[in-house]
């Protein structure tokens, strides 16, 4: 039961982080471009996503940091790598399945994959610094 609540608290942050990352791109390329042209379109692929996708882990780590999330960094990092995993493999499943999806909708896809990849990262975390055995409840020291 814990694990399941951990993998639906890690899913909702992951959701949220997914969706405010796209959503971070067009205003990020209106301030950091005054025009167009390659060197911008450079300057946003190669600095610009990957700096936000960096900011929103660390909005990811907060959020869980501060429902008392246990490995709350080490589950955004994994989120993180885990959403982008299943944003790369998703996005070429849909392209090679033909399915066309507008703005709109490719916000939903990365907050699914985002939510995905938290989730997952809960669950693999799940016993991450908790107790191993028991023994601190039953009064024996170690």
């Amino acid at each position: 039961m814990i694990d399941r609540m951990r993998a639906v608290t890690a899913a909702l942050v992951g959701a949220l982080c997914g969706a405010g990352w796209l959503m971070s791109i067009q205003p990020l390329g209106d301030v950091v471009c005054d025009g167009s042209g390659l060197g911008c379109a450079l300057l946003v692929i190669v600095v610009g996503i990957p700096a936000l996708a960096i900011a929103w882990m660390l909005v990811g780590w907060g959020l869980l940091a501060a429902v008392r999330f246990s490995g709350a960094l080490l589950t955004a990092s994994l989120g993180t790598t885990g959403a982008v995993a299943l944003m790369f493999g998703g996005g070429h499943l849909l392209k090679a399945l033909n399915v066309k999806v507008s703005g709109e909708g490719g916000v939903l896809v990365v907050a699914l994959a985002a939510a995905g990849g938290y989730a997952l990262a809960g669950v693999l975390t799940a016993r991450y610094g908790g107790r191993r055995d028991g023994t601190e409840h039953r009064g024996q020291d170690g």
